[in-house]
C-alpha cells in the first residue's frame, strides 16, 4: 500500500505511534552518583516500568488494531457494536493517557521523557485528526450548538 493513499490522520497516528514504541525502550528517568567528578553508579529505567507497561500494551494494540483496519480485503472484521473509529480513539486516548501519568509518575527526569512527552501530543493529534476524518465531531468552541435544521 502506497503512503500516498494513506490520510493525514492516519499517517501521523501510526508514526507517532511506531515512533513513541522505540522511544519507550530508551531511558526515561534515572539518576547518577557520583565523587569527585566520577560517576560511581548510574540507574535509569525507560517507560516499561510502572504505568508505562499499561501504556505500551495499549500502544501496541493501536498500532495492530490500525494495520489491521489498513488491510480490510484480507482481514473480515465481524459486526461490531461501535464504529472501529472509537476503539482507535479509545486505545489512542487511553495510551495517552497513561503515558502522560508516566511522564509523571517518577522524579529524576531525564531528556528523553520530554522527547516522548512531545511524541504523545503528536499522536493525540493523529488520533483525533483520524476521528475528524471518519466523520466525528469535536466541539470546537464553548458556544451554544448550532440550531437543528
Amino acid at each position: 500500500m502506497s503512503l500516498d493513499k494513506l490520510s493525514m490522520g492516519r499517517r501521523i497516528l501510526l508514526g507517532s505511534a511506531v515512533v513513541l514504541l522505540v522511544w519507550s525502550f530508551f531511558p526515561w528517568n534515572g539518576f547518577s552518583l557520583g565523587v569527585s567528578g566520577f560517576t560511581v553508579a548510574s540507574v535509569s529505567w525507560n517507560a516499561w516500568h510502572g504505568a508505562g507497561v499499561f501504556m505500551g500494551i495499549l500502544l501496541i494494540a493501536l498500532i495492530a488494531w490500525e494495520v489491521v483496519l489498513l488491510i480490510p480485503d484480507t482481514i473480515k472484521l465481524p459486526e461490531l457494536p461501535v464504529k472501529p473509529m472509537l476503539i482507535s480513539l479509545a486505545l489512542g486516548a487511553l495510551t495517552v493517557l497513561l503515558g502522560l501519568w508516566r511522564v509523571f509518575e517518577y522524579g529524576a527526569r531525564k531528556w528523553e521523557i520530554w522527547i516522548a512527552l512531545l511524541i504523545m501530543l503528536a499522536l493525540a493529534v493523529g488520533v483525533l485528526l483520524r476521528y475528524q476524518e471518519e466523520g466525528g465531531n469535536l466541539p470546537v468552541s464553548g458556544g451554544s450548538p448550532a440550531p437543528p435544521k
